[in-house]
């Protein structure tokens, strides 16, 4: 929609946002950071969820700058007047109409980058969850010998089982059958 818009207020325009061309390069970001975010959503390998998170991020740099560019031209703090070299009444008057249109342009955009800024935020948030590992325990190992004592490596949130502590399998329920014996020991 970015894209197509800029197209059509850049035939004969005179604003920010035209003139710095970020209906062309904006759009081409976002349409990356989109693509990038689906494959990435797809196929959930790392290398890619970190380039997506890294294109949101800068999908929302990019939003970020639009915005403010596009207000400035809806607002008209930055006025490009309308130049009558024929006074012409009519001229002047589809001047200023065509300005008015031009305004409802950029504000249109305003809301689209807008809203491609808040959602740039929140997959990018997302990419950062999923590729983040700073909530999660380290796994922990419990080594179990022959004799069936338990090392000190367990961290100290794991349950120990000593001697003084009855087995959790003594208390099963004698109909069941022994579970297999244990032969090897897995890390």
């Amino acid at each position: 929609m970015t894209l197509l818009f800029g197209i059509v207020m850049a035939i004969n325009a005179d604003t920010l946002g035209v003139f710095s061309g970020f209906f062309i390069w904006g759009a081409l970001i976002y349409i990356a950071a989109g693509s990038l975010t689906v494959a990435a959503g797809k196929s959930l390998n790392r290398c890619q969820v970190i380039a997506a998170l890294v294109l949101c991020v800068i999908a929302a740099v990019a939003a970020c700058i639009a915005t403010i560019l596009y207000s400035l031209d809806a607002s008209g703090i930055l006025y490009f007047p309308c130049y009558d070299y024929n006074h012409d009444y009519s001229w002047h008057n589809s001047c200023y109409t065509y300005k008015s249109r031009t305004h409802g342009f950029s504000g249109v955009f305003v809301v689209f980058h807008l809203l491609a800024l808040i959602v740039s935020i929140t997959v990018a948030a997302f990419c950062c969850s999923a590729t983040c590992n700073c909530g999660e325990q380290a796994p922990s190992y419990v080594l179990v010998t022959a004799d069936t004592s338990v090392t000190s490596q367990a961290p100290p949130s794991a349950p120990l089982y000593t001697d003084r502590q009855p087995h959790p399998e003594e208390s099963r329920d004698p109909t069941l059958a022994p579970p297999p014996p244990y032969t090897a020991v897995v890390n």
